[in-house]
């Protein structure tokens, strides 16, 4: 294919234009000699481009499969099926008796049966020469029959076909009996006529199955691309490739007949791969393309010095701005966002926010979306929006009209709306456009409100059995167990506790142990204290990680599989949420109503916090432990906790007072806030021994020590027991009152039993209208 054409790089409309000839130079003093090659054949032990090779020591094919998904041999899918045809036996024990070489075609390469018969079969059990033998004796019993069979001509050549290792048949002199057999019924199907064919097409398809990296269909400088796109990856040492999706990659991207993978732009290069994998953008195919894009954007700024903020995609990583590495976000892209000023002007407003540290390049990356969505709605309603002088008020309150149509959470909502009134307040404050119209804004009160919910710590009856070491230990892997006891105990972000460092304790003048850790919210070092359980947990997960990975690695929480042999990456957050998902869903993990709980690794914060709340640990130390910006982040806990303690007290809603009458509230109505303030006041206040003061704060009590006479006096059925013995003495006062001739006694005590009869006979109406309704 000509590649004449200047290439145009990816969406950087300022950058130099490069010319093709210029750009394999840059490719090929770049690529090493090793990867500069028609196709290149890792080393069995390349993790990352090889894999895991097959453990049947004659097998040159990579392993796919892990037998019992335990250990860390693996099998290449045809021996893989011939282990679970023999019955899921050990696996070192089949190795070492039963495992056979396959060949393509899965054809098992095993020697005949006949006793001391060197041939290999070609038939279940026979070679050709015992085969006859068989067939013309009647088809005896085989076992009876290999034993006296008779000895079978050898060839003095070994089979042609490599690695088989089986003599040749003496007659043809180049191919053992099994593969003879093939190649007869190669012969048949009309794919190979004679011998030197069939091994070519043996060679063939046997190498298919051998790992390897072929790009001879592909041109300049396209073939020198992927070149360099897989020794990036080998060198990073991270994620392994799969050999035959890259197979599949650059069949696709021969099909597009392009010049360079940085010809065309985002938007169009977007509209290809979906096309390529309809309904699965993150096919491995796709991903190694993007992938191979990105690398190749990286190396063009780094060779022609490009503005990293020059085109429409920016690489974050070449920002300058390290401190966030550890978000997702690799790039952030305008190509979508028309009428070319607004993306200027979008582009201009994005790189102050990020030099300014006034957003990380995530949330930077997310206003522009929003922005995005306000394009979208542009085209939809035909405004073509040619200058800002169009940009009007009621254009304005039409899209917000829209946002409120769409069918997405109000937090979503809010950021869509936000993030455009943030983008016309700080460029009309910096002046960057001053044709905008005075009134295109919006005003405060006019961005949807985001609903505030309270925090979601796990209820009590669930966490007993989450936090039951039955359960703990059902957690697929030591890793995930390990991180699971720290988020419980520390109440730590998820992202903060899978980028913990290898060793992140350190021992306090006293000798207690404090973990240490960075606080990716608020961009600071922090510590808190932990217990002998969270310090168990970390030095078992160092023993494991350093057996894992002897040469050492920097993570506490490594990423598992194969994906990270390097011990480069840590635990991603995503895959421990899926872990708890899948490990609460298989478990027997249920509400006090019997469902299935679903429950997020961040709930086990907020339930940390609502626990030391209701232990009275002041809000000071709660807030230092969570290392929250402000204590107003902490008085929410105290409001969670308030809410439960108010939900528990309008459970039951009756009370009974000093006359035996139920006292009832409605849960809904303004009264009830006000009696429970008036109740929350009076249990800090004073406690009684069997039951509350009723009386407003404002009122000193007339009755001390005289509640049972009080007008004033409430109770509930868990003073009952109390109720009935303080009875029983009132009753032998009064006999004592009697026998001692005191009347003034006689009385006081008798309108004090009055007043426990009718407490009593009023609690225990209300215990027996509850058993009747069970």
């Amino acid at each position: 294919m000509a590649t004449a054409s200047v290439l145009r790089v990816i969406d950087a409309a300022a950058a130099p234009a490069i010319e093709p000839e210029a750009w394999g130079e840059v490719l090929a003093g770049v690529v090493r000699p090793e990867f500069a090659v028609d196709v290149y054949f890792p080393d069995r032990e390349d993790l990352i481009l090889f894999g895991h090779g097959c453990a049947v020591a004659s097998c040159r094919r990579r392993g796919n499969n892990r037998p019992g998904r335990t250990g860390e041999k693996w099998l290449c899918l045809s021996h893989y099926e011939n282990w679970l045809d023999a019955g899921r036996p050990a696996l070192d024990e089949w190795l070492e008796v039963d495992a056979v070489l396959l060949t393509a075609w899965k054809r098992q390469l095993q020697p005949c049966a006949a006793a001391g018969c060197p041939r290999s079969r070609c038939s279940s059990w026979w070679c050709f020469f015992h085969r006859k033998r068989w067939i013309d004796a009647g088809r005896p019993d085989p076992e009876t029959f290999a034993n006296d069979a008779p000895d079978a001509p050898v060839g003095e050549q070994e089979c042609e076909v490599p690695g088989c290792g089986f003599p040749a048949m003496r007659r043809t002199g180049r191919l053992c009996d099994a593969h003879k057999r093939t190649a007869g019924w190669c012969r048949y199907k009309g794919t190979a006529g004679d011998v030197d064919t069939f091994l070519v097409l043996l060679a063939g398809a046997e190498r298919r199955l051998v790992p390897h990296y072929d790009f001879t269909a592909l041109w300049e400088p396209v073939r020198s691309e992927l070149r360099f796109a897989i020794q990036q990856r080998r060198d990073e040492n991270r994620h392994a490739l799969d050999y035959r999706r890259v197979a599949n990659a650059a069949r696709f991207i021969a099909g597009l007949h392009v010049g360079s993978l940085l010809q065309r732009s985002e938007r169009w290069w977007d509209a290809q791969l979906r096309a390529m994998t309809p309904g699965n953008s993150a096919s491995p195919e796709v991903a190694f393309v993007r992938y191979a894009r990105l690398e190749l954007a990286r190396l063009r700024d780094r060779a022609y010095q490009v503005d990293p903020y020059a085109g429409d995609v920016w690489l974050i990583e070449a920002l300058g701005i390290p401190e966030f590495a550890y978000q997702a976000e690799r790039t952030i892209s305008f190509a979508e966002i028309d009428p070319v000023w607004l993306r200027e002007l979008v582009k201009r407003w994005a790189r102050w926010r990020l030099r300014a540290g006034a957003s990380s390049p995530s949330s930077v990356a997310g206003q522009v979306g929003g922005i995005k969505k306000f394009s979208d709605f542009l085209h939809v309603c035909g405004e073509p929006l040619g200058s800002p002088e169009a940009l009007t008020r009621e254009l304005l309150e039409d899209y917000r009209a829209h946002v409120r149509t769409l069918r997405y959470s109000s937090k979503y909502k809010h950021a869509l709306v936000g993030a455009l009134k943030v983008l016309l307040d700080e460029v009309r404050a910096n002046g960057w456009e001053p044709r905008l119209p005075a009134t295109a804004a919006y005003y405060k009160g006019e961005v949807p409100a985001i609903r505030k919910n309270l925090p979601r710590a796990v209820d009590e009856f669930v966490m007993r059995q989450i936090e039951a070491p039955e359960n703990l230990a059902r957690l697929p892997t030591a890793t995930s167990r390990a991180a699971v006891t720290m988020l419980i105990r520390t109440g730590l972000r998820t992202i903060d506790a899978t980028r913990l460092p290898f060793d992140p304790v350190v021992m306090d003048a006293a000798g207690a142990p404090v973990l240490l850790y960075h606080n990716h919210k608020l961009k600071r070092e922090a510590a808190m204290p932990i217990d002998d359980v969270v310090l168990a947990a970390i030095r078992g997960q160092q023993v494991f990680v350093a057996g894992r990975f002897p040469e050492g690695c920097g993570w506490l929480f490594p990423a598992e599989g194969r994906l990270n042999p390097g011990g480069a990456d840590p635990l991603p957050g995503g895959t421990l949420r899926r872990q708890i998902r899948v490990w609460l869903d298989q478990g027997e993990v249920r509400d006090a109503r019997g469902q299935k709980v679903k429950v997020t690794p961040h709930q086990f914060r907020h339930t940390l916090a609502t626990r030391m709340i209701n232990n009275e640990v002041p809000l000071v130390a709660i807030s230092r432990l969570l290392d929250h910006s402000s204590i107003a982040m902490t008085e929410v806990y105290a409001r969670l906790s308030d809410e439960a303690l108010k939900r528990e007290f309008e459970s039951y809603q009756q009370r009974v007072n000093i006359k035996g009458e139920v006292i009832s509230i409605d849960p809904g109505g303004l009264v009830s806030e006000a009696a429970w303030m008036k109740e929350r006041i009076a249990r800090a206040k004073q406690t009684l021994p069997n039951g509350y003061c009723g009386l407003p704060l404002q009122q000193s009590c007339p009755h001390p020590n005289a509640c049972l006479t009080c007008d004033h006096f409430l109770t509930t059925r868990e003073f009952l027991p109390v109720h009935r013995e303080q009875l029983a003495q009132t009753d032998r006062l009064i006999e004592e009152a009697v026998t001692q001739g005191s009347a003034r006694k006689r009385e006081m005590n008798e309108h004090v039993r009055l007043n426990l009869v009718r407490v009593i006979e009023g609690l225990e109406s209300l215990a027996a209208e509850d058993s009747d309704e069970d």
